[in-house]
């Protein structure tokens, strides 16, 4: 299997630029005969987004780009990293998730089990942790 690594440099709250970015990279990688692409942890919003996550729309924001996204693959699925709202009443409001966009459809989400907590990393503050990692089959 052929397995393309998106290395983009994302920015930070740039949901449109980002998205053109991830776009481009999708698009290179199958030319260049990838039969997976794979994207950097939170690619559609950038890293760390720290306190963007506060702002009331931004996962929303996030969701519809993601969507808008996912609406343009084709047979080569594209794993890429979101904020996800957290939809249950309890823990943090939002998941540090990964999509597996097939075929113009979001056909898959797994959320981050293991957050760091140590040295710049509070990923613990913002997001809540899965309880079990997500296996599929391609």
């Amino acid at each position: 299997m052929k397995i393309g690594l998106a290395q983009i440099n994302t920015t930070v709250g740039d949901l449109s630029g980002n998205h053109a970015l991830i776009e481009a990279a999708y698009r290179s990688l199958v030319d260049q005969g990838a039969e997976l692409t794979l994207f950097p942890e939170l690619a559609i919003c950038g890293y760390p987004p720290r306190d963007l996550l506060f702002k009331r729309r931004f996962a929303q924001d996030v969701r519809a780009t993601l969507e808008d996204f996912a609406s343009h693959t084709g047979a080569v699925p594209a794993v890429i990293g979101f904020v996800e709202e957290n939809a249950e009443s309890t823990g943090r409001h939002l998941f540090n998730s990964a999509a597996i966009c097939i075929d113009g459809t979001i056909r898959l989400i797994s959320r981050k089990c293991l957050l760091p907590t140590y040295d710049v990393f509070d990923e613990d503050r913002y997001f809540e942790t899965a309880p079990s990692p997500l296996v599929f089959n391609l």
